[in-house]
C-alpha cells in the first residue's frame, strides 16, 4: 500500500511540474519595430537600447518602440547589450568576445570569454549587468547551453549548465528579486531562475525567434528576430 501511495504522489508530482512548464503569459503590447533582426535589449534612463545583428547597430528608442539614436559600432552579429555607468557593452557570438563601447560606438575595450562552441552560431547570445553583484551575466545558446558569470573584464566567476530550455537567446538581471530571467528561440518561453540556475516558474509566450528580454517597472519587453517587433508583457 505504501509503494502504490508513492507512486501516486510521484506520478503526481511529475504532473504538477508539468502544468507549472505550460503556463503562459498574454501580450499587452506588440509593437513593429524599425529594426532589422533585433536581437538583444535593455533598458537605461527611461529608454531601450536594442542590438541587430543585421547591421551592427545599437538603437536607443522610446519604450514605445520609437527609435531616437543610432550607435554605429565596429561589428556584425552583434547579440546581447548591457549598460554600466551609462556605457554601453555588447557581445559578438562568433568571435566570443564582450565589448566595452565609446560613447560614439567605437571599441573601447574587448575581452575575450572563454569557453567553446561546436557552431559559429551557437555562442554568446544574450547579455545582462547586474549592479548588485557587480558583475555580467552571459548566455551561451546551445553545446553548450548555459549562463556565465563573468567579472566586468570578461573572466569566469562561476557558470552553469541549462537542461530546461532547448536553447538560450537573452537573459536580464530582475532588480526587485535578484532573479534571472532567461528566453529560450526555440522553446518559445521564458524562465525566471535564481543566479545559480535553480528553475522557479516558466511561461510560454506567443513570440517567434525570441531573443532578447528586459524588465521594467513590472513589464517584460522581448524583441523578436524574425518578426521585426517589441513584445510587451506584465511581469506574472
Amino acid at each position: 500500500m505504501k509503494k502504490i501511495l508513492f507512486i501516486i504522489v510521484f506520478i503526481s508530482s511529475l504532473c504538477a511540474c508539468k502544468l507549472v512548464s505550460q503556463k503562459s503569459i498574454s501580450v499587452l503590447t506588440e509593437i513593429k519595430l524599425n529594426i532589422q533582426e533585433p536581437s538583444g535589449i535593455t533598458f537605461f534612463n527611461n529608454h531601450l537600447y536594442i542590438t541587430s545583428d543585421y547591421n551592427g547597430l545599437v538603437y536607443k528608442t522610446t519604450l514605445e518602440g520609437k527609435v531616437v539614436e543610432k550607435i554605429a559600432t565596429d561589428f556584425t552579429d552583434l547579440e546581447g547589450v548591457a549598460i554600466k555607468n551609462e556605457r554601453v557593452y555588447v557581445v559578438n557570438e562568433n568571435k566570443r568576445t564582450l565589448i566595452k563601447l565609446k560613447s560614439t560606438g567605437e571599441t573601447d575595450k574587448k575581452y575575450k570569454i572563454k569557453g567553446s562552441q561546436k557552431k559559429h552560431n551557437s555562442g554568446l547570445e544574450g547579455l545582462c549587468f547586474s549592479e548588485k553583484e557587480d558583475c555580467f551575466f552571459i548566455v551561451n545558446e546551445s553545446s553548450p547551453t548555459e549562463v556565465l558569470k563573468v567579472t566586468k573584464k570578461g573572466k569566469e566567476l562561476d557558470s552553469f549548465k541549462v537542461d530546461f530550455a532547448n536553447d538560450l537567446s537573452g537573459i536580464c538581471f530582475d532588480n526587485k528579486t535578484g532573479n534571472l530571467w532567461l528566453v529560450s528561440d526555440e522553446s518559445q518561453k521564458i524562465y525566471e531562475i535564481s543566479n545559480k540556475g535553480k528553475l522557479f516558474k516558466s511561461y510560454s509566450i506567443p513570440v517567434h525567434k525570441p531573443e532578447g528580454i528586459v524588465i521594467h517597472n513590472n513589464k517584460i519587453y522581448i524583441v523578436s528576430d524574425s518578426e521585426n517587433k517589441l513584445f510587451v508583457f506584465k511581469k506574472p
